[in-house]
């Protein structure tokens, strides 16, 4: 008896090595694969975006999960901010997790990266919360790219618009030397020149480095500039460089962006030397009744993080979009998930959101059509796989970030 058993479990346990799932009920989970930049020049960013991945699986779970019952997992990996560690860590994600999809990655260097050697070689559709650089929507990627999040070109308008309302005609730039960088500040240079503006002086600046301080004195020294355009991240080189410039004397007004909007900011710099600055971000286009219950269940699990954290609301809605469109596509296939994104995301249909998860894949399997609002808002894939989205304005009011107003694309 003990002998037969013991083949028995053997066998299983063999099946399940080379089918690469583990022995039990977890054999049947749908992977998802999440590379967050849990470290690097994003960290402070990653403990609310992760949070909010897990709140999605979570509710997914709760609700009964997809495809007859399996359970959504999540499979974590940090790409440390780096373009070529997010190619590592989404090569072993894609070939040896086996994940159905992906979430993430964050920034848009990583994106191309991952998505030029990994996801699209491998039909696995991506869908990023948080790349916002131009250059991702024109990838020959076999539609299997999306964001939740709008591209830059909204963001520059929308960043040199408030500037010129504010009243700084003259500004000098420093920006991270990647592909978020220079795709928004070529969109907020030609969207602020046009509106009379001028730039006295631009720099790409390499992340992680330990002085910026000749970099500052000269962009404060040509063109007498009114204020300092700031595109980067708060740990790899954008702290740094707010504090030389203010220890220094270069600058004591900043014009900042989606990089920059971080609670971390105003802890290193103190929220007094921020007082006259502000900033732009990707925002919630949400009604607020729909928002109120993502940010209530949100609180309930995190209590110590912001439900509206830069790019947060926008990883739930990539995980709900991913989830609802493994339900429509009735398998794990990549194609078919790939293909069915729009299918639950886009109008018309019956409107969804954060909490209706249930509501939504009974609505699929009874054959209606569905139509996502998200956290973020509509939901509304283009040909190209970008989302309409909302653009904040912020600022720093009370020793924290303060939403002043919220720009619909």
């Amino acid at each position: 008896m003990f002998n037969r058993r013991f083949v028995m479990l053997s066998a299983v346990a063999a099946v399940a090595v080379m089918s690469g799932a583990p022995v039990g009920a977890q054999a049947q989970d749908v992977k998802i694969g999440a590379v967050l930049s849990v470290t690097g020049g994003l960290a402070p960013f990653a403990p609310a975006i992760t949070a909010a991945a897990r709140l999605a699986v979570d509710e997914i779970n709760a609700a009964g999960g997809v495809l007859g019952g399996r359970r959504i997992a999540l499979v974590e990996a940090d790409d440390q901010t780096n373009p070529q560690v997010a190619q590592t860590v989404a090569t072993r994600l894609v070939q040896v997790e086996n994940v159905a999809a992906m979430v993430g990655p964050l920034t848009s260097s990583n994106v191309l990266a991952v998505s030029q050697a990994v996801t699209i070689p491998a039909g696995v559709p991506l869908v990023s919360p948080s790349a916002t650089s131009p250059a991702i929507s024109p990838l020959d990627d076999k539609d299997t790219v999306f964001r939740t999040v709008t591209p830059d070109g909204l963001q520059g308008r929308v960043l040199a618009r408030t500037t010129r309302e504010r009243g700084v005609t003259r500004v000098a730039a420093m920006v991270v030397n990647n592909d978020y960088g220079r795709g928004l500040q070529a969109n907020f240079i030609a969207a602020f020149q046009e509106m009379g503006g001028t730039i006295t002086s631009a720099t790409n600046f390499e992340e992680n480095r330990a002085s910026y301080r000749a970099e500052l004195a000269t962009a404060a020294g040509s063109g007498n500039p009114e204020a300092l355009l700031l595109i980067g991240y708060p740990a790899s080189g954008g702290n740094t460089i707010l504090r030389q410039a203010l220890e220094n004397g270069f600058f004591n007004r900043f014009v900042m962006t989606d990089g920059m909007r971080d609670g971390s900011v105003i802890q290193t710099i103190g929220p007094q030397n921020l007082a006259n600055s502000f900033g732009t971000s990707g925002g919630s286009a949400a009604p607020a009744e729909t928002l109120k219950k993502y940010q209530d269940a949100f609180r309930a699990k995190n209590p110590s993080l912001d439900p509206m954290g830069a790019f947060a609301p926008q990883m739930y809605d990539a995980v709900m979009t991913v989830a609802l469109a493994i339900q429509k596509a009735g398998s794990t296939d990549r194609a078919a998930i790939a293909k069915a994104l729009r299918d639950v995301a886009n109008g018309p249909g019956e409107v969804v959101g954060p909490g209706d998860f249930a509501k939504a894949r009974d609505a699929i399997a009874a054959g209606r059509k569905v139509n996502y609002d998200g956290a973020s808002g509509p939901i509304e894939f283009d040909a190209a796989g970008d989302a309409a989205g909302a653009i904040d304005v912020w600022s720093v009011k009370g020793g924290a970030i303060s939403v002043d107003a919220t720009v619909l694309r």
